[in-house]
């Protein structure tokens, strides 16, 4: 008797349809793998990345309350500066005055005398008032003003009033602008 087999080929197109399953689990399974990979992988960077920027945000918050801290002994240095630059310029402009008081002391030493001074903050000038015993004296004071070395330190020098007095002595006024600081 012959055997005849129907399910040979059944059982041939079963186990083909075995081993793509199998191939098919395999791959489904490395995809699976890959995929969770990738999840964890980008969950993590996100993680991280999210720790930095909480972290930065953190020291910007830190350095924003420090500046804030530093406001009031920065508005207390600038003012201290300020005053500081003020005090200065007052200090300059009084020795100026000074210094043309005693140069101009210094230059009419024997000649004449000094006998008023006022001091004219705004135009920066200063108005003296010179006293000289007789004309002799008084010629001596003008030969000064009109010589080159007082003329290099003080370029504007305007002789104003100029009088006699019942003594015989000589008033003369004038007016010289300081030295300029730069």
């Amino acid at each position: 008797m012959i055997n005849i087999n129907f399910l040979a080929n059944r059982v041939n197109q079963k186990d083909k349809q075995k081993e793509q399953d199998v191939k098919i689990f395999r791959l489904s399974t490395y995809v699976l793998i890959a995929i969770a990979i990738i999840m964890v992988g980008t969950f993590s960077f996100k993680l991280s990345t999210n720790l930095r920027i909480s972290n930065a945000e953190k020291k910007i918050k830190e350095y924003k309350e420090s500046i804030l801290a530093q406001e009031a002994t920065e508005i207390s240095y600038l003012i201290f500066v300020n005053k500081i630059k003020v005090i200065s310029e007052i200090y300059q402009k009084r020795s100026n005055k000074q210094e043309a008081m005693n140069y101009f002391s210094e230059a009419f030493a024997d000649k004449a005398e000094i006998i008023g001074m006022n001091y004219q903050e705004e135009q920066g000038g200063l108005i003296l008032q010179l006293s000289s015993d007789n004309v002799f004296a008084l010629e001596e004071v003008n030969d000064i003003l009109d010589s080159p070395e007082l003329r290099k330190e003080y370029q504007n020098i305007e002789k104003s009033v100029l009088s006699r007095t019942e003594f015989g002595s000589y008033k003369l006024t004038l007016k010289l602008e300081l030295k300029k600081n730069d």
